[in-house]
């Protein structure tokens, strides 16, 4: 497993992200990034498209149809406001999220410049963890916020957190709401895979 150090600043061991690090920790405080399985680029060097950040969005909208509601474009302002992901520590990054402050649906793709990835993980991560916990007295979104996944696609760290309607299972409670949202983000994240390492 590699680590990343973050824009060439050295951190310590124990503080770097780890590239598709499961994060677990039990019972309400579970913060598990995606341990979906992550695909080596050279599975994929033959015939590699490239697909553009609105591309691989396109890709997500695809699969997801009706159930994908993140609508407004983050800028780089609020990109390093919300996360402290700072135009210096990537190539370029696609954020949208939902107009309402009181729906949670995110994706962010950052695509990190070269030593830079440990450090957008770390950031993403961070920025995880206070969603989870900023809704922690908000039964709706908590669900959803714990459910949400990052995941680290050669340079590119992806930031899920959808799920859209849960009121199917809303009063099945919390977990409930977490798992369904759970496999809108795995399925996100497979169709962002296998684009990038397509």
């Amino acid at each position: 497993m590699l680590l990343f150090t973050g824009c060439g600043d050295n951190m310590p061991e124990d503080e770097l992200v780890h590239n598709s690090r499961a994060y677990e920790t039990e019972g309400d405080d579970d913060l598990q990034a995606s341990s979906f399985p992550f695909l080596s680029l050279e599975s994929y060097q033959g015939g590699k498209e490239f697909y553009t950040l609105p591309e691989l969005k396109d890709k997500v909208e695809e699969l997801l149809g009706d159930h994908y509601w993140p609508e407004d474009n983050l800028s780089k302002e609020e990109l390093e406001r919300l996360t402290g992901i700072s135009e210096d520590m990537y190539v370029d990054f696609l954020g949208e999220k939902q107009s309402m402050d009181s729906h949670i649906d995110t994706m962010i793709i950052v695509h990190a410049k070269e030593g830079c990835v440990g450090a957008v993980e770390q950031a993403l991560e961070e920025y995880r963890s206070k969603i989870i916990e900023d809704n922690r007295n908000y039964p709706q979104n908590f669900g959803k916020a714990k459910a949400s996944r990052m995941e680290t696609i050669n340079d590119y760290v992806c930031f899920v957190q959808l799920g859209a309607d849960t009121t199917v299972v809303a009063d099945k409670g919390s977990d409930a709401v977490t798992a369904y949202c759970l496999e809108e983000n795995e399925r996100a994240l497979y169709v962002l895979e296998k684009a990038i390492l397509e």
